[in-house]
């Protein structure tokens, strides 16, 4: 066997040094300020943060089941896959914010571990291995799924990880299995994997079955299995999987089938957008930072290179797997008629668009095969573009994003409680009801045992034993408070009538980049008797 020459292997450390570097970066960067960049803590979290603070030390949930499968929240049901992996963390941490949402930060290192990983398997560049890291690390889209704590990131990861598996030049019968099991898990972790899943698992029984690569159905297996359980827990719980999505269904206000189809086609067609890809993003805060789209400006050079290398090695069973998980990603989203388009609900897409960019690079390697030149001028431009908006994103992640998405993030909300608790000693504690659930961010904060047993009432008898109660926001004109009781509002509810003196107020951070940028009174404590 012939040694490898001493340049080489100097060489190839440098490149193993650099992707090093830049992945310890990503860590470092995704776990720094976690509580603050976004602020606050939202309702989903602070309702995925106590159940399972309550399944670690109980094992029960907020109503008392035992290890559910899935979690009963307010008007819909949580993931087990995200919960879960909190229960792990909290059994021997403390509940708060940083701590839901460091699972988050976690998936979100595993996305791009698993994506660079499969760059690797398909080009065999250390260039595009590296470039891969940087653009995932960095595009948005996955940023922002990397700092809050909500399910949808769990999912991302484990299709990122079918991926690798099945990005080998022809996937062993170990290698389907393996993303069958992924993608059979990845069923649990968020909403509209329940029928994206099914329709990747199609995909990939197409794309490999008709090349008769052997071993291929290895990936079903698991896949029904995931899917047999599931429907047995519909069967035993009905409603509890679709109560949701009846009330935000395209059909749900019963128009007739032409305007059915027309909204479909409007959302499907809005996630392949250039204002939702490039420009714009999803105009929700806590889903976007407001200053682009979800995916960096250069990723578009590259997807168009990589829909030509589609082309040309369409036979090939992963490139039509790719093209068919991009085109069927958005398909349960597009079923959904609120806040389209969602970059939570298509977030399945993310990894697909990553490996064509990949192919796209790929591509333009190998077009550019023997002109040195003007490889490393495309190499420069696209890294430049890269680091230039990457660099734009990250100062304004920090530093203004937390005062724009303050208000959408529940920001202060656990605070208010908190004082209100410490001002009111013995006396009573009225929340308005336009705080959102605020029953959740009293047990988010002061973590009341759930109840033993199962239990269908709603969260009075929780608040109760906090000396709680949620309260009209007119309650404090008609009601007959004593001395020393305490009343938390939010911003949409008027002041409380005279005898209600303001005690503390909870506003968002300020933004570093624009001291003139307002900070709204989000909540506000008062107690009655001054």
């Amino acid at each position: 066997m012939t040694a490898e020459p001493p340049g080489d292997r100097s060489h190839g450390r440098l490149w193993v040094g650099a992707i090093a570097v830049l992945a310890t970066l990503v860590v470092v960067r995704n776990l720094v300020d976690l509580s603050g960049s976004p602020p606050g803590n939202y309702v989903d979290e602070a309702s995925i943060g106590y159940n399972a603070w309550t399944i670690a030390h109980f094992g029960v949930d907020e109503h008392g089941i035992h290890f559910p499968l899935f979690f009963e929240a307010f008007g819909e049901y949580k993931n087990p896959i995200y919960v879960y992996g909190v229960a792990a963390l909290v059994r021997f941490l403390p509940l708060t914010i940083a701590v839901e949402r460091l699972p988050a930060a976690l998936f979100g290192c595993v996305v791009v571990g698993f994506l660079t990983a499969t760059a690797w398997r398909l080009t065999g560049s250390r260039m595009i291995t590296l470039g891969t890291l940087a653009l995932t690390a960095l595009t948005p889209w996955l940023v922002i799924e990397s700092r809050v704590g909500f399910e949808t990131i769990s999912m991302v990861a484990l299709l990122s990880g079918a991926l690798w598996s099945l990005s080998g030049r022809s996937p062993t019968p170990r290698q389907f299995g393996i993303a069958g099991v992924l993608l059979a898990f990845a069923i649990y972790a968020y909403t509209t994997a329940r029928l994206e899943i099914l329709l990747i698992a199609v995909a990939l029984a197409i794309a490999w079955g008709l090349a008769k690569v052997p071993g291929w159905w290895r990936a079903l297996v698991p896949v029904a299995a995931g899917y047999l359980v599931l429907g047995i827990y519909a069967q035993l719980n009905p409603g509890a999987l679709t109560g949701r999505f009846a009330a935000i269904s395209i059909w749900s206000d019963g128009a007739p089938i032409r305007e059915v189809v027309d909204r479909f086609l409007a959302n499907y067609f809005s996630y392949f957008s250039p204002g939702f890809l490039f420009l714009q993003g999803d105009a929700n805060p806590r889903q976007n930072t407001e200053i682009g789209g979800m995916l960096l400006w250069v990723t578009a050079l590259l997807l168009i290179a990589g829909m030509v290398v589609c082309w040309q090695r369409r036979r090939e069973p992963l490139v039509r797997f790719v093209v068919a998980g991009i085109l069927l990603a958005p398909i349960a989203a597009a079923l959904t008629n609120n806040g389209t388009p969602h970059a939570l609900r298509s977030s399945g897409m993310l990894p697909f668009l990553i490996v064509l960019a990949v192919l796209g690079a790929d591509g333009l390697r190998t077009a550019l095969a023997g002109r040195v030149g003007a490889s490393r001028v495309l190499a420069g431009v696209v890294g430049a573009g890269l680091l230039a908006q990457a660099a734009f994103f990250t100062v304004d992640l920090y530093a203004a994003y937390p005062n724009r998405a303050a208000p959408s993030f529940d920001t202060g909300e656990t605070a208010a409680i908190t004082t209100a608790r410490s001002v009111a000693g013995t006396h009573r504690i009225y929340l308005s009801d336009t705080l959102d659930q605020p029953y959740i961010e009293a047990f988010f904060a002061y973590l009341p045992p759930p109840p033993a047993h199962p239990e269908t009432d709603d969260a009075t008898p929780g608040l109760t034993a906090l000396g709680m109660e949620v309260v009209a926001p007119d309650f404090a004109y008609g009601s007959h408070p004593t001395t020393g009781d305490v009343l938390v509002l939010s911003q949409f509810d008027p002041a409380p009538p005279s005898g209600w003196a303001l005690v503390a107020g909870e506003r968002g951070p300020a933004n570093l980049l624009d001291g003139s940028a307002p900070r709204p009174l989000i909540e506000s404590v008062y107690r009655f008797g001054g």
